[in-house]
């Protein structure tokens, strides 16, 4: 008995440090795409949500040069090395060269304009285009055979072992000279950085404008300069990093944009931003952390868990618990262009019209022989979001990322209440399981989560509430992947019926889409109705400034969180009706891509209030179920009559994601220059 304690013993040590060895090296990659995003941040003191599809769009650039030189792990070792420098400076100047890009179209032409968040918002926009580019860029490296699916999901990009396998690990523990050199160059990197922060003009110049740009600019310093090299520096120190990566894991995905960006973000916040050195610490940190989860818990989980510690940061720990200095720690100066949207007052004689030509539509739909009454309800689905998000958004003020977490809930809320396939409905009186009933439900469990993610968004503030959002709009469709049990995982939820009118005969999907019309009607009336109300001038108030909302007796939380709830119920009743449009839903169904969308519409049509957004959001659900497939129907006719194969295979279906980046893009940009 004794020695079989002693062996378990002994095989638990090798499992634990076997485990801080990967958590070490994966942590090392990480912190090196942390350190980029630390050093622009400390000096532009604005987030940089591309700066996850920089780091993931140069391990694509990375892992097809290699593809390209053709070098194999069968190559000479001098031959091996000289490629691997090759890469990394080849992905130092990538990233360095996309970040800059960054600097100068989502950050400078704000500077100067009354709107501390557009660009954030441009940001986001840019992050698109960026992961655009990487699948413009396999499409130009690989040609698919006829018939083949065409999509925007990237293949993993293989990269060849370039490190020479040697080992120099001890007993049944692996420590390979590639976990060795990870771990060296990031001490460097973290090293060499802080070093020349301290000790070279440009350090000091970057430091100085970090601290107090006012006085920098007034000592000579210029803070423009400043920037475009924090950028330039830190998207060169990332793109080093994506090159690492590609080269220790052995291969690329430019999905991986969004996740490696928080992740990055939160060994940033970890480690208290401006510091590399507290930046490879936390990197370090979160690196074991996420090994010991993958093992004690699930791998599956690890994200999850992960978005969780950025939030708790954000929300109640901003400055770090290893550092000193808050990011986003001031709060927005005045009101947000972006966010101001829902003042203007909406035209009657424009609602009037929308409600007459929504009520004739499925009647002209079906004479003209157009039968795209499904999508028009989606459009009036997306109306409904765009209504609540510009409760949230215009109303109060909040910037909402993860505006689709709710949809999403709404949508498993009618799935797991009515679904032939459902455990929960299946248990549940038949009552309970009536599509009607479905619809106020859905609303009322969203509004619900929204109050409950509200609770520690309300502690944060502008860039700081916009990730917090985010996180939660990421954990919410990773949660419903992993509850196979309950929501299906990645097969979904089938077999959701519509909405029964009883004895009137009434086609199914003409009755979801007067159910559609009639939710999108009472969002706009109950929209409409709050912005002149007293809680409409109260949110305009705390979203003015909420310091002196207080002061005036208003209570800013509780007002936030009404916000949210609203919002999020419409969100939830609207996934309700997507549920039971289509009969089934699945997790992927509610990315980010939705709340870009979403966003995309009110930010467009913000200008004009509710009347705005609902233009906007029928605006983005024409061009995504009508114009997207006239043009390129048009593109193959042309390219038909011209024999031009090119032509012929065009689909701009794949090129949403840079259409919608530079919708919201150029629709920030206008808006903010108009109240500059």
């Amino acid at each position: 008995m004794a020695r079989a304690v002693r062996v378990d013993s002994a095989v638990t040590v090798e499992l634990v440090l076997q485990l801080l060895v990967y958590g070490l090296t994966d942590g090392a990659v990480v912190a090196l795409n942390a350190a980029g995003f630390t050093l622009a941040y400390s000096v532009a003191r604005q987030i940089n949500l591309a700066h996850g599809s920089v780091f993931a769009l140069t391990t694509v650039v990375v892992a097809n040069l290699a593809a390209f030189a053709g070098v194999t792990a069968a190559a000479p070792v001098l031959v091996r090395v000289a490629a691997l420098l090759a890469f990394a400076v080849c992905g130092a100047v990538c990233g360095g060269v996309l970040n800059v890009g960054v600097e100068r179209l989502a950050f400078r032409p704000f500077r100067g304009v009354r709107d501390p968040l557009a660009p954030l918002v441009a940001s986001v926009a840019l992050s698109f285009i960026l992961f655009q580019a990487a699948v413009w860029w396999h499409d130009f490296r690989f040609v698919a055979p006829p018939g083949a699916h065409q999509g925007v999901d990237l293949p993993y990009l293989a990269m060849p072992d370039l490190v020479p396998s040697v080992e120099l690990g001890w007993g049944g523990v692996s420590f390979t000279l590639k976990d060795g050199l990870v771990l060296a160059i990031a001490v460097l990197v973290a090293g060499g950085g802080a070093l020349a922060l301290a000790s070279t003009k440009v350090g000091r110049l970057l430091r100085a404008v970090a601290q107090d740009p006012e006085t920098a600019a007034l000592m000579g310093g210029d803070p423009d300069r400043a920037q475009t090299i924090a950028f330039a520096v830190g998207g060169a120190v990332a793109g080093f990093g994506a090159a690492i990566f590609a080269a220790y894991f052995g291969g690329a995905n430019a999905q991986y944009g969004l996740r490696s960006g928080l992740a990055a973000m939160t060994a940033a916040v970890l480690g208290g931003v401006g510091d590399p050195r507290g930046a490879l610490l936390a990197g370090v940190v979160l690196g074991i952390f996420s090994s010991f989860s993958d093992y004690l818990l699930d791998a599956q989980w690890t994200p999850v868990l992960v978005l969780l510690l950025l939030i708790g940061l954000l929300a109640f720990r901003p400055t770090g618990l290893l550092g000193t200095t808050s990011i986003g720690s001031e709060p927005p100066s005045a009101a947000s262009p972006v966010l101001v949207a829902a003042r203007g007052k909406g035209s009657t004689k424009v609602l009037a019209g929308l409600l007459v030509l929504g009520v004739l539509y499925p009647w002209v739909d079906q004479a003209a022989g157009w039968y795209r009454l499904p999508g028009a309800t989606m459009a009036l689905l997306m109306v409904t979001l765009s209504i609540g998000l510009t409760v949230v958004v215009g109303f109060a003020g909040l910037l909402d990322l993860g505006y689709a977490a709710f949809f999403a809930i709404g949508s498993y809320t009618a799935a797991l209440l009515t679904s032939s396939g459902s455990h929960l409905a299946l248990d549940l009186p038949i009552g309970w399981r009536e599509p009607w009933l479905a619809l106020p439900l859905a609303g009322l469990m969203a509004a619900g989560f929204g109050v409950f993610f509200g609770l520690p968004s309300v502690r944060t503030r502008g860039e700081y509430l916009a990730i917090v959002t985010l996180a939660f709009g990421e954990i919410v469709p990773l949660v419903i992947w992993h509850l196979p049990d309950w929501t299906g995982g990645p097969r979904g939820v089938s077999g959701i019926p519509a909405v029964a009118f009883g004895p009137l005969r009434v086609n199914a999907a003409v009755g979801t889409y007067g159910v559609a019309l009639a939710v999108a009607c009472l969002a706009a009336i109950a929209a409409l109705r709050l912005n002149t109300s007293r809680i409409g001038r109260a949110w305009a108030a705390v979203r003015e400034d909420d310091m002196a909302a207080a002061a005036a007796g208003i209570n800013p939380p509780v007002l936030k969180l009404l916000a949210f709830a609203i919002g999020a119920g419409f969100a939830g009743v609207a996934g309700a009706g997507f549920a039971q449009l289509f009969g089934y839903v699945e997790p992927g169904e509610f990315d980010f891509t939705v709340s870009l969308m979403v966003l995309a519409a009110v930010v467009i049509g913000g200008r004009w209030g509710v009347v705005g957004a609902i233009l906007g959001a029928l605006a983005i659900a024409a061009y995504d179920r009508l114009l997207v497939d006239a043009i390129t129907a048009g593109l193959h006719a042309v390219g038909t009559a011209l024999n031009n194969s090119a032509l012929l295979a065009a689909d701009l279906r794949q090129h949403s994601f840079a259409v919608f980046g530079l919708a919201l893009f150029l629709a920030t940009l206008y808006r903010a220059r108009k109240t500059a």
